[in-house]
């Protein structure tokens, strides 16, 4: 497994350092339980290039977002977690990066927000 697939599955389901994150983090993240991906291969959603066969996985990993019941949840997450690799939600990395420039500063400002408020 390459270090930046370890990295990104860590990010998403792997332990948390003890005090890591504030109280009521669970209950945010909870959407995880439900996720359509959460008993498949973590390296299924972390494609490797940009040829032929990593086109065909990704779309293999899309299809399985596309079936999920928590893909808007997924998909937030990522955003707001700047993740910068795999697909999350049904988008690539080449996907968010485009929303979060069409959204810009905006989506900053509206994340912080909902974080003071939680």
């Amino acid at each position: 497994m390459s270090y930046l697939i370890r990295r990104a599955q860590l990010q998403v389901w792997g332990p948390k350092p003890a005090g890591a994150e504030p109280p009521g983090d669970g209950e945010r993240l909870a959407w995880r339980l439900d996720a359509a991906c959460k008993h498949l291969p973590t390296e299924l959603f972390f494609p490797v290039g940009h040829g032929p066969g990593a086109q065909a996985q990704t779309n293999v990993a899309k299809a399985v977002c596309g079936a999920c019941s928590v893909r808007a949840e997924c998909l937030n997450y990522a955003l707001g977690a700047n993740a910068q690799y795999g697909v999350f939600g049904g988008m690539s990395e080449e996907e968010r990066r485009e929303v979060r420039r069409r959204l810009g500063h905006r989506y900053e400002l509206a994340a912080r927000r909902l974080e003071e408020s939680a």
